[in-house]
């Protein structure tokens, strides 16, 4: 079993990432909210495929977490993709994780995974995705 969380990637046209989408506003100067008290861990789709390779030529029946190297909020993650991409931060407005479920059914608030048994490949932290992202597009 092989876990991932908050995927991203420079291009995939059948279905938006939350990368694309919150880069696609900002481009075309719509405003976020973002939630600024809770955690995700964006993980770098080129960096998924790397470590599924490994465990399709090293399986072991576990679980692994294939997940990126740091968590942070969806409100510092549009700002880095706003400071990588030269895009306007101001755009940018915080809410809190109560005021943005209140009439939506509930996301995990605190989703801060770790990968303890990925000695195998290191995965890029959100910042060096997105650097990686800019070069590919």
């Amino acid at each position: 079993i092989v876990r991932i969380a908050y995927p991203y990637r420079a291009t995939f046209e059948p279905k938006r990432d939350f990368f694309r989408t919150f880069k696609s506003y900002l481009e075309q100067k719509k405003p976020l909210t973002m939630i600024a008290d809770s955690l995700m861990t964006p993980t770098f789709i080129d960096d998924i495929a790397y470590g599924l390779k490994y465990l399709f030529n090293n399986f072991t029946p576990e679980i692994y977490h294939l997940v990126g190297s740091q968590s942070l909020s969806p409100y510092q993650a549009a700002l880095k993709i706003a400071e990588t991409f030269a895009l306007d931060k101001s755009l940018i407005g915080k809410t809190t994780y109560d005021k943005y479920i209140k009439d939506k059914v509930a996301l995990p608030k605190l989703a801060d995974i770790r990968s303890k048994k990925n000695n195998f490949w290191k995965m890029k932290s959100f910042e060096e995705g997105l650097e990686e992202i800019k070069k590919q597009l």
